[in-house]
């Protein structure tokens, strides 16, 4: 189970993950050595695992979210499927009109149509994919309840707060 204390350490990481787990320590208020054994064991659960990102857009790539619903067959096997597709960056079973949510990057719009109409359309079980195009990324962050960005002043928000 996490505490305040993991989510405080997670969320540190989430701003920098090549932070030492001295400044971490200091900003959390734990010693070096509980911030590597807390870090350790998040680690060893799966819960944390520390990578690089990139944008797509700002890297000439194309971001995609897929909406697909699923016929005839469990959900788990096209999920499985798709997962091991190489553009497949994120999937996600869910509830509502669609089953599953699938983030995909792709090179460029050529790419787009042959891995939708070549391979997506094409697993077995797929009976609509609706492509959501990223066209900028406003906002992308996956913080716990205790970090936040600091809120826009009134003047430079679009509607009122």
């Amino acid at each position: 189970m996490l505490d305040d204390l993991d989510r405080q350490i997670i969320d540190q990481l989430r701003v920098d993950g090549r932070a030492s787990f001295s400044e971490i320590g200091r900003a959390v208020g734990l010693s070096e050595a509980s911030v590597r054994a807390r870090y350790q064991r998040l680690q060893r659960k799966g819960v944390v695992q520390v990578v690089g990102m990139t944008e797509a857009v700002r890297m000439g790539e194309m971001e995609v979210h897929l909406a697909v619903r699923v016929h005839h067959i469990p959900v788990a096997l096209v999920a499985r499927e798709m997962s091991r597709m190489p553009e497949v960056m994120y999937v996600a079973s869910c509830v509502g009109p669609y089953d599953l949510i699938v983030d995909v990057r792709c090179r460029d719009l050529g790419h787009l149509a042959e891995l939708l109409t070549e391979r997506v359309r094409r697993v077995n079980g797929v009976a609509h994919a609706e492509a959501l195009t990223v066209l900028e990324v406003i906002k992308d962050s996956y913080l716990w309840a205790g970090f936040r960005e600091v809120p826009a002043r009134p003047e430079k928000r679009i509607l009122p707060g």
